[in-house]
């Protein structure tokens, strides 16, 4: 009986390991840094695991997944709530609309559509903030946020295919 019930915790440490990885790589993404321009400059990960999730694995990512991944890096950020989930829901659609054009492609055309996808929601998110601070900020700082969320896109989906790949096996 104890048996069956180790089975069930690892199967259910497994569905869950696709959100606790993202959680750890948002955390991570916080980190404080040395480097005088970082402050400000964050990239989108939780963005960028949300599209490689709903892209790889949509069965063990939901949209609770997402809601909790999106609130996680609201709390932690010093952007106004919310603007994180609706970053992340937005990505959440988007993905889901296109899933059929981008399924099977190779690593060059997935890494194109997140392109094209983060600047949609960036853009909405950057939106939202200017509307709550009553004015309009920098574009450039979205714009650099943007580019570096793009450069670092293929190290997150080589180490999010890592845990795909070795953790996570198809009897999940």
């Amino acid at each position: 009986m104890s048996e069956g019930l180790g089975n069930n915790l690892v199967l259910i440490f497994k569905r869950r390991l696709p959100f606790l990885v993202s959680a750890v790589l948002v955390l991570f993404s916080y980190a404080p840094l040395n480097v005088v321009f970082w402050g400000s400059l964050r990239p989108a990960i939780g963005a960028a695991c949300v599209y490689f999730w709903l892209q790889h694995r949509p069965d063990l990512f939901n949209l609770v997944s997402v809601f909790c991944l999106g609130l996680l890096d609201d709390v932690i950020s010093t952007s106004p709530l919310g603007s994180n989930i609706l970053e992340m829901l937005l990505m959440y659609v988007l993905v889901n609309n296109t899933s059929r054009l981008l399924n099977a492609k190779p690593f060059i055309v997935l890494w194109y559509g997140f392109a094209l996808l983060l600047l949609l929601t960036m853009f909405v998110r950057y939106l939202v903030v200017s509307i709550y601070y009553s004015h309009f900020l920098p574009p450039s700082l979205m714009f650099f946020s943007y580019m570096v969320t793009i450069a670092v896109y293929p190290l997150v989906s080589l180490l999010l295919a890592f845990v795909q790949n070795n953790l996570i096996q198809d009897d999940v």
